[in-house]
């Protein structure tokens, strides 16, 4: 959350050529859920749609570019279809984290009380789940054109 999926997926679809699918964006067009409603689901039940949004992103065939809801990886079958594609696990501090997720929006649910609390534990549970199934892990700094500059080089080194 806040690492730039968005950001850096677009700088990559841009420089590749491959079609970028947004996950926010694409739940909302494939699902019929605006934002709003997105935002507004239960936590468990906002996690079984990103699930289902990942098997149907990755069923399509590639190359392509798509983020992935952080919950994704909490879930064993999740990790199994993460391992069977290029996945590359964009990763900022946990302090960056706190300072950009904000409280209000898509996955934030569970962030009105206790924010800092509750991205403290999934980042410390998550990070090492994401580094299991990724290719890489490419540590982003406070420049995103710098950082989708290395994003690039690494797409294309692999």
């Amino acid at each position: 959350m806040g690492a730039g999926k968005s950001t850096l997926g677009k700088a990559l679809s841009e420089a590749t050529g491959w079609p970028y699918f947004d996950n926010d964006g694409e739940m909302t067009r494939r699902y019929g859920l605006s934002q709003e409603e997105l935002a507004s689901l239960p936590v468990p039940e906002l996690h079984a749609l990103e699930s289902r949004y990942l098997l149907d992103v990755t069923s399509q065939t590639g190359p392509l570019i798509s983020g992935a809801a952080a919950s994704v990886v909490d879930y064993e079958e999740n990790r199994e279809i993460l391992k069977g594609v290029s996945t590359i696990y964009l990763c900022i501090p946990l302090s960056s984290v706190i300072s950009r997720a904000g409280t209000h929006g898509v996955g934030r649910q569970a962030l009105s009380e206790n924010a800092e609390q509750v991205l403290t534990e999934r980042y410390i549970r998550r990070d090492p789940l994401y580094r299991e199934v990724s290719i890489a892990a490419l540590e982003l700094g406070d420049n995103p054109a710098e950082d989708a500059a290395r994003l690039i080089a690494l797409v294309s080194s692999l």
